[in-house]
């Protein structure tokens, strides 16, 4: 479970945010940082209790040297289809924009079948959504802010999906509260609220959120703000520069992974 959105904030500045909702209290992140991709890496057991049991695969957010920011959310779990985070790491290596991105994960989808999921995609001129349901996938350009949840709003909501309770509350608070949102502040004030009680868009109720992710850029630097736990307890988030191209190297990647709040980040 996850709300997810982006958000333009002036010219050549834009942000792609995440809460990400997980089935135990804590979890703690593995991380991708290559000169031209950094991801945060996706779980296929996201409902799990045990940790020792995480099978992990493809990226849930992440960001590429060219300025494409990807992130996305379950819908569906399904055996026998590849996990939809992959999609996401698919998008990022070999897309450069929305667009591409965008054709890159429709081959995929149409090659093999794939969890139910959710993707929201931006660059510096363009954003849109992706539904991708097991061999099917729909395309939604989007010409303003725009939240996604853990349904489907263009192939249709499904009865058997994994949240049929709060995801649509958590779409709309999270939507109404984009169309208000005019700064990083906001944002982060979007990730920490309850307007539905333990079930808003930080999640205390079915399942917890565990982090809360901000990929923001502007111009040609990106920077990642991110805090472990609940956003409404988390006081500790850290903003952290990704070193790409030119401003990637060993140093930069360990000072990058030591300050990333997770007991268990792996870099390559």
């Amino acid at each position: 479970m996850c709300t997810t959105g982006f958000l333009r904030l002036g010219t050549d500045d834009y942000l792609l945010f995440k809460n990400k909702d997980f089935g135990r209290r804590h979890f703690d992140d593995r991380i991708v940082l290559e000169p031209d991709v950094f991801g945060v890496e996706g779980i296929v057991t996201w409902a799990g209790t045990d940790p020792d049991a995480d099978v992990f695969s493809g990226f849930s957010i992440g960001a590429n040297s060219s300025g494409l920011l990807v992130c996305d959310s379950n819908v569906r779990t399904l055996p026998d289809h590849a996990n939809y985070d992959d999609l996401v790491e698919i998008a990022l290596r070999e897309g450069s924009d929305v667009w591409s991105g965008v054709e890159a994960v429709q081959e995929a989808v149409a090659a093999r079948p794939y969890l139910w999921g959710n993707l929201v995609l931006i660059d510096t001129h363009d954003q849109a959504a992706m539904e991708v349901r097991s061999h099917r996938s729909a395309v939604l350009p989007l010409s303003r802010p725009t939240a996604r949840a853990n349904h489907h709003t263009k192939l249709g909501i499904h009865p058997l999906n994994d949240d049929t309770v709060t995801t649509e509350d958590r779409m709309a608070s999270a939507q109404r509260r984009l169309e208000e949102a005019k700064s990083l502040e906001d944002v982060f004030a979007l990730l920490s609220s309850h307007d539905q009680g333990d079930t808003g868009v930080c999640n205390h109720a079915l399942y917890s959120t565990v982090y809360s992710y901000v990929l923001r850029r502007r111009g040609v630097k990106t920077t990642l703000m991110v805090g472990q736990g609940r956003p409404c307890e988390t006081k500790s988030r850290v903003n952290l520069v990704v070193p790409f191209a030119d401003t990637w190297s060993p140093d930069a990647v360990q000072d990058f992974r030591s300050a990333y709040p997770s007991n268990r980040v792996t870099v390559s």
